[in-house]
């Protein structure tokens, strides 16, 4: 038999116990952040190799959605808002690859911030 759940008094699960049951969820984020950086640094390579970069952007798009929806939810919020950055940037308008020097303007430097952040997370 299941043990009640306690609340906090609001109507919520206590603190203690959210942060436990997510656990397990931000262990495997933090597991898979070398794997998406290495994936963001290849894909922002063939990008910048491209003429026609829209590919590769929409798979770092892919990625930064991925982080966006989990990030705030797990604790890691400044990654999550740096990844949803990202994502809109590529996917609100993705005709805007084809001008010259957007993604060194716009996107590079929203995917360099959110390096950073991931970066600085395996260091946690």
């Amino acid at each position: 038999m299941r043990a009640a759940a306690s609340f906090d008094g609001s109507g919520g699960f206590a603190a203690t116990e959210l942060n436990a049951a997510l656990e397990p969820a931000r262990v495997m984020f933090r597991e898979l952040l070398i794997e998406r950086i290495m994936a963001f640094e290849a894909y922002r390579r063939l990008a910048e190799q491209s003429e026609h970069p829209q590919v590769e952007m929409v798979r770092i798009a892919d990625i930064a959605h991925k982080i966006a929806g989990v990030g705030g939810t797990l604790g890691f919020a400044k990654a999550g808002a740096l990844a949803g950055d990202l994502d809109r940037s590529i996917t609100e308008n993705p005709a805007k690859f084809a001008e010259s020097g957007y993604l060194q303007r716009v996107a590079d430097p929203l995917l360099e911030a959110l390096l950073v952040e991931m970066e600085a997370l395996l260091d946690d």
